[in-house]
């Protein structure tokens, strides 16, 4: 027999055996935390509901819908009880892989969740927020680019939404009057629809496919001004639709965000300021 043959037979072999071995690894693990939060139900819930436990590694990805938690009250806070499906899939090379990163998928998730939770029990701590109800008496034009993305497609995509926007309206010698807006249009657990633009001085209709002519048109509007990360705004949110709900205020629009701050120019996020609007009837 060659030596080419019985390489080939080697592999061949080996290929059979790893086949048969995998059969008795698992295809997924189930990892269980409690976790207890010294905070309230509701913050916790819509802190939660905003969180993705975006772990990547070897591949294995974790999303958002193998993610299940339920919330118990207790006196001095709510107990959460995690519970992570880790899925390996049926090929018996990232089955045997999977063997191997269980140990550190764990410590992933155990220091999402620790920052999940300081950030969290940290809330009392940050600047209460204020919410102001206000009238426009102006139509804002503006620059814009839609698109419709999931959730793991939405780091950065308002930075580069906007700075396609602005590298147009600069060829085209435009005038911008205000900072980038985002207009949330529709969000859920898997797919976000969001319109990224910029205020400019007038009505101008782009001659192009992908940047279209919008307005924000005058009206009541609840707002509010987030100073910091952009990862916080969660919190802020929650402050204005409380307000709303004690105020029994009727929302009749997406919401949309205006940046004040280019982190280009303030690399601190302490110090950026978002200003949150919410259309009302």
């Amino acid at each position: 027999m060659s030596l080419l043959k019985r390489s080939f037979l080697v592999i061949l072999i080996f290929i059979v055996l790893l086949t048969f071995v995998s059969l008795f690894f698992p295809s997924s693990q189930k990892i269980s935390k409690e976790v207890f939060f010294e905070a309230d139900n509701k913050i916790v819930t819509q802190q939660l509901d905003a969180t993705t436990f975006d772990i990547e590694l070897e591949n294995f990805t974790l999303k958002k819908e193998d993610v299940k938690y339920t919330l118990k009250d207790d006196t001095k806070g709510v107990f959460v009880y995690f519970e992570f499906n880790i899925s390996y899939g049926f090929n018996p090379i990232t089955k045997y892989r999977g063997l191997f990163v269980q140990t550190k998928i764990n410590t992933l998730l155990d220091e999402k969740i620790n920052q999940l939770k300081k950030n969290i029990e940290d809330l009392p701590k940050i600047h209460k927020v204020n919410v102001q109800k206000i009238h426009r008496s102006e139509i804002l034009w503006y620059l814009s680019i839609r698109d419709t993305l999931n959730q793991l497609q939405e780091n950065n995509i308002h930075g580069k939404l906007i700075n396609e926007v602005e590298n147009y309206i600069s060829t085209n010698q435009l005038n911008e009057i205000y900072s980038p807006i985002v207009i949330y249009h529709y969000w859920s657990d898997s797919i976000i629809d969001i319109e990224a633009g910029i205020p400019v001085e007038k009505a101008y209709e782009p001659n192009n496919n992908r940047i279209k002519l919008n307005k924000i048109d005058t009206g009541n509007y609840v707002t509010a001004t987030h100073y910091g990360a952009y990862e916080r705004l969660p919190e802020t949110y929650f402050g204005i639709n409380e307000w709303m709900r004690k105020n029994e205020v009727h929302v009749i629009g997406a919401p949309w965000e205006m940046y004040v701050t280019d982190p280009s120019g303030e690399p601190n996020p302490d110090k950026w300021e978002t200003i949150i609007y919410f259309p009302i009837e």
